[in-house]
């Protein structure tokens, strides 16, 4: 008796694609980023070569907040950050005021690279001979007009939902150490060679040791880059291990690097008067100019860099600020409309829009050296709010949570960073008023907002409701390891879900039918969870099939950043020995660039049969197997016969004979391939044949043609010559007009990771 067909309710998968080293990366990339090129000489103007030391103390400062992070990252991984802590912990007004002033000192952050992009963008554009003076404005206004520009490009960039991610993230943070390891390297050499290395440094402190206090205020803007890892929390592996390393590699990284820069720029550099001043006069400027006296080409290597920099943590403030207004949209915080999502995109739009008026707002009205300050105060004093909160889970939630890092020396850690951050922004008052007065005035406006109009959506949100639910039917139990298919609204009824459902009755398994919503890295999981919610005519059709094909189907939604990455994570997370997946992507002298199945056969922990889908008759009567000695032939021969029994049709297999000489030899090898299929399969309805091929390609398209459903292997040489599946099934698969099935053996692990070291599969795939 057959086991009952039946459907499962979907699930929805939620995808962790970012490594260890691709968010240690993130949180180096945007503290290396802006605030060393465009700060360091505006804060050695303030506090003289006493900058060293205060590069060095906002790394201690930093490093009390960033264990606070480290701990609640590993607790509660998910997007958010400090926002989702705050309500956590005090409830909706406070986690309004926090979610508040998070949005503004991203966005603010944002505007800071932007002007910093038209600071170094104007004077390169000048290098290269372009001739911005007969436009006939003020040098000011070409700089904001040009950081104007560049908002706009990368508000429109975030909005077709493309972000500098992967790989690409990762080369333009190596490339920026790059310049300042280069920077510091010619810099010390130049130290070493003065007559007097110490003259620079002294005095050490020419405007007083308040003057320490101000600049770490006003470069504590780039020291903060570690909050961005946490805001990536749900999309990391292994998160509880994971973010606190991050956080803390970040900064063991970061801090060394930014002394250096200070010892460097201060020491190499030959002036009239002291070094400090004259890095104090070319402000955002000052790393350049040093850099043009004592490295080759040092003035168009730092401005590149800058550029580099401004770039991409223009992008990543552009990113954080986008996803904080999302939240708090979701949350009913904001109005209904910053929780939109684009339905082409993808990415949270309205949000994006609002984040943007507000960058665009600060370029156009504010000076740099304010933009900074106001940026650093709202840090400041949402950093005090998280370590707070921290004090505040522990208490309510004990060890309820599971931590992946917990603070020591609690809880004296936050509360000497509640001190200490308390204590850098009142002082930077002296430094700009203008900054705190803005600062002021926006959380007034948020107090105003929440009361006025959030505060009563928060109370009807969270008022309990009964939601509607779906009960799945029950099962049968799995007598085998389930068969992954990827589908979509419209292959359903395609080849792929069928060769899957029959290879699923051969072995008596389930099918597992994973429909990927692919989302840019600007909208976060959470968010991307939501447009799953409309599957209902994907389940139906699965229902159908299912029934018609007499097998159990579970419909599972899956939502990540990287199709191939979900895929193989399903598969893995399902325990699936067999994954099949449509073909349809360009083939470009016989190899697939850059497609999802390239992706999913590099490094995939299962079986892979890739289907070049040309149709299936209603019911299929043939299947032929073609096998060679120089092909994976136990992996090709189990698919075929799988598929054989699966469709209860008749099966064909053949090898070809284009070399005489060796025809004993492939005799025997046949002999023993047939024998082994005959332990499985009925005699009566096997052909085996040996075929004379004058041309291999040829002959087995004309094999394909007489069968309805034709099986073919990966060549072993496949790495070597860098095609996807071996030359000849790529050009069989393309010139047959039958359904071709080409199946690959899972890789090991190691040689999986090899591919993923040199990115041989394609990451965004």
């Amino acid at each position: 008796m057959k086991d009952k067909p039946a459907i499962e309710v979907e699930d929805t998968f939620l995808s962790r694609d970012l490594s260890e080293f691709d968010i240690t990366m993130i949180g180096v990339g945007a503290m290396i980023g802006a605030g060393i090129f465009v700060l360091t000489g505006i804060a050695a103007g303030t506090a003289g070569p006493a900058l060293i030391l205060a590069f060095a103390l906002n790394g201690v400062v930093t490093i009390f907040t960033a264990m606070v992070y480290a701990e609640l990252g590993s607790a509660i991984p998910e997007s958010g950050g400090g926002y989702l802590w705050i309500k956590e912990a005090f409830g909706s007004s406070q986690g309004f005021l926090a979610g508040w002033m998070s949005w503004f000192s991203h966005s603010v952050a944002g505007a800071l690279y932007a002007l910093g992009f038209g600071s170094y963008f104007a004077p390169l554009l000048k290098d290269l001979g372009v001739p911005l003076h007969r436009l006939g404005i003020a040098h000011g206004l070409i700089e904001k007009g040009l950081a104007v520009l560049v908002v706009l490009a990368f508000l429109y960039i975030n909005y077709r939902g493309t972000s500098e991610t992967g790989l690409a993230g990762n080369i333009i943070t190596l490339g920026k150490l790059a310049v300042i390891g280069l920077f510091v390297g010619f810099g010390l050499w130049a130290l070493g060679h003065r007559p007097q290395p110490a003259a620079p440094f002294e005095p050490f402190f020419p405007e007083g040791f308040g003057a320490v206090f101000m600049a770490m205020g006003f470069t504590f803007i780039a020291f903060e880059g570690y909050e961005i890892i946490v805001q990536a929390g749900e999309e990391v592996e292994n998160p509880r291990r994971s973010i606190p390393r991050a956080v803390f590699w970040s900064l063991i990284i970061v801090v060394p690097i930014y002394v250096l820069v200070g010892i460097a720029s201060l020491g190499a550099v030959e002036s009239p008067g002291p070094t400090w001043q004259f890095l104090g006069e070319f402000k955002e400027l000052g790393l350049v100019k040093a850099a043009g006296q004592f490295m080759p080409f040092g003035t168009f290597v730092l401005l590149l860099g800058g550029l580099l920099s401004t770039l991409s943590a223009l992008n990543a403030t552009t990113f954080s600020s986008t996803r904080v207004s999302y939240a708090m949209g979701r949350d009913k915080a904001l109005p209904d409309a910053f929780s939109r999502i684009h339905p082409t995109t993808r990415t949270p739009h309205i949000a994006l829009a609002g984040t943007g008026a507000i960058i665009l707002a600060m370029v156009v009205a504010i000076p740099i050296e304010d933009v900074a300050t106001a940026a650093d105060v709202m840090f400041l004093l949402l950093f005090i709010q998280v370590n707070v909160a921290v004090m505040k889970i522990r208490s309510a939630f004990g060890d309820r949570l599971k931590y992946g890092y917990r603070l020591p020396l609690y809880p004296w850690v936050p509360i000497i960073g509640v001190v200490l951050q308390a204590f850098l922004a009142i002082y930077l008052f002296r430094f700009s008023p203008k900054a705190w007065f803005l600062a002021i005035g926006w959380i007034g406006v948020g107090i105003g907002v929440f009361f006025v109009y959030a505060r009563p959506r928060l109370q009807a949100a969270e008022e309990p409701r009964i939601a509607r639910s779906r009960l799945a039917r029950r099962t049968p139990p799995r007598t085998g390891n389930p068969v992954l298919v990827a589908v979509s609204e419209d292959s359903v009824e395609e080849a792929e879900l069928r060769i899957g459902g029959s290879v699923a009755r051969a072995w008596k398994a389930n099918l597992v039918a994973a429909h990927v919503v692919q989302l840019p890295r600007q909208t976060s999981l959470n968010a991307g969870a939501g447009l799953t919610a409309d599957s209902g005519d994907l389940v139906a059709k699965l229902e159908r099939f299912a029934k018609r094909e007499e097998i159990t189907v579970r419909s599972l939604v899956a939502v990540g950043h990287s199709i191939s990455h979900v895929l193989r994570e399903v598969a893995q997370s399902e325990e699936v020995k067999l994954i099949v997946l449509g073909w349809r992507g360009h083939v470009y002298e016989s190899r697939i660039r850059g497609s999802v199945a390239d992706a999913v056969l590099h490094g995939s922990p299962a079986r892979v049969l890739l289907v070049r889908d040309r149709g299936l008759p209603e019911k299929v009567a043939k299947v032929t197997l073609a096998v060679s000695p120089g092909i994976r032939s136990e992996v090709t021969i189990a698919t075929a016969l799988s598929l054989a029994k699966g469709f209860d049709a008749d099966f064909r297999v053949v090898t070809l004979d284009n070399d005489q000489g060796a025809r004993d030899e492939l005799e025997e090898w046949f002999a023993g391939v047939t024998e082994s299929i005959l332990e499985e399969f009925d005699r009566g309805r096997l052909e085996t044949e040996i075929v004379t091929a004058e041309t291999v390609v040829g002959t087995l398209v004309e094999e394909a043609e007489k069968a309805d459903l034709f099986v073919m292997g990966a060549s072993r040489d496949w790495v070597d010559k860098d095609h996807l599946l071996g030359m000849i099934p790529d050009k069989v698969a393309n010139a047959s007009k039958t359904t071709v099935v080409v199946a690959k053996q899972e890789e090991s692990r190691l040689r999986s990771r090899f591919r993923r070291l040199f990115n041989l599969n394609n990451r965004n795939g």
